[in-house]
């Protein structure tokens, strides 16, 4: 997460890109940056009558670069354009305009161009990679990653977590930034000013668990024969989830508890499962590899028939969808 604290630096010290192109699929790590870079120019003008966002839905690159050139009476503008991968498929005449004005930028202006994907091949990406400032802001993925980004998030509200507590957080909250940080804000609000250290407890008592968290130990569960534990799981979801909702996560973690199982039978080893696989992060590709250890390939098997027959039972009408799923559990700890 170096490319917020490059925006830091440049705001520190006045040194602001005339053009910028920030892409990222979580669209909170855009928001934390877009926040700090304000900074600059609220510090100036605290209404905000410098900055303006537009569109590249509705705006042609000929009339960004028009607003980007406007003088304005605040002395510093910044120009946000949402939607900029549109921008991809423009044709190369157009994009001509972008060419010209990052040759000759306004000096009092920085345009900023917000993307949540870019192809990296295409001639928008190019001009700008050549000629501005391009940051990805990416989700950490290996533990060691979410270590130091908790303990920023930690550190900016006065907290502090063990190693432990922020595995068991992110097992237990998930693994995206935005409702972390939501999360982040409801402990430090929970334990007020005098306690710093958040606990196990105090993650159970106020965050909320994710589906795919409780998804995980009705699985566990299951490997373990202990129906019991599988049923108040799978209730614990349906609270806040629709039974197809839950099949289709269910369907999902046994295709990757599979893949796991055939790759370990192929003689592999973790490191190589989150591409082989599909997986969003290794810590993630981590936590499937070590699952697939207790569960046979054989039952993952008669699993993954199992949630086939529920699908279509579920889309045909052939029961009532919570009976349904729980039939299924129960066939799985067969």
């Amino acid at each position: 997460m170096q490319e917020i604290q490059h925006i830091r630096e440049a705001v520190r010290q006045e040194k602001i890109p005339a053009v910028y192109l920030w892409h990222s699929e979580d669209r909170f790590l855009i928001l934390q940056a877009l926040l700090e870079l304000k900074k600059y120019y609220l510090k100036g003008d605290p209404s905000g009558s410098g900055i303006e966002v537009l569109s590249a839905r509705d705006w042609s690159p000929a009339d960004i670069v028009t607003a980007a050139n406007t003088v304005s009476f605040f002395q510093k503008r910044l120009v946000i354009v949402e939607d900029a991968s549109l921008y991809q498929e423009t044709q190369p005449e157009d994009l001509k305009f972008f060419q010209a004005y990052l040759s000759n930028p306004n000096p009092d202006a920085c345009l900023l161009f917000i993307a949540e994907k870019v192809h990296k091949g295409r001639k928008f990406y190019k001009i700008m990679e050549r000629n501005g400032t391009v940051y990805e802001f990416v989700i950490p993925k290996r533990m060691g990653e979410w270590e130091v980004w908790l303990t920023r998030e930690l550190q900016e509200r006065g907290k502090s977590m063990s190693a432990p507590t922020m595995l068991f957080f992110l097992d237990w909250a998930g693994h995206r930034p935005g409702v972390l940080s939501q999360e982040l804000d409801k402990l430090a609000v929970y334990l007020g000013e005098t306690e710093t250290a958040i606990k196990e407890d105090d993650i159970r008592a106020i965050t909320t668990r994710t589906v795919e968290a409780n998804i995980f130990e009705m699985l566990n569960a299951v490997a373990q024969r202990k129906i019991d534990q599988a049923l108040q799981r799978l209730h614990e979801v349906l609270r806040e989830e629709h039974p197809l909702k839950i099949l289709t996560l269910l369907v999902r973690q046994v295709r990757l508890l599979l893949g796991a199982a055939v790759w370990r039978r192929r003689g592999e080893n973790a490191v190589g499962l989150t591409a082989a696989l599909g997986i969003r992060s290794s810590y993630e590709a981590q936590k499937i590899w070590t699952q697939s250890q207790r569960v046979s390939e054989e039952l993952l098997v008669k699993e993954l028939q199992e949630c086939l027959r529920t699908e279509i039972a579920l889309k045909t009408g052939a029961g009532d969808p919570v009976l349904l799923i729980e039939l299924m559990l129960i066939r799985f700890c067969r």
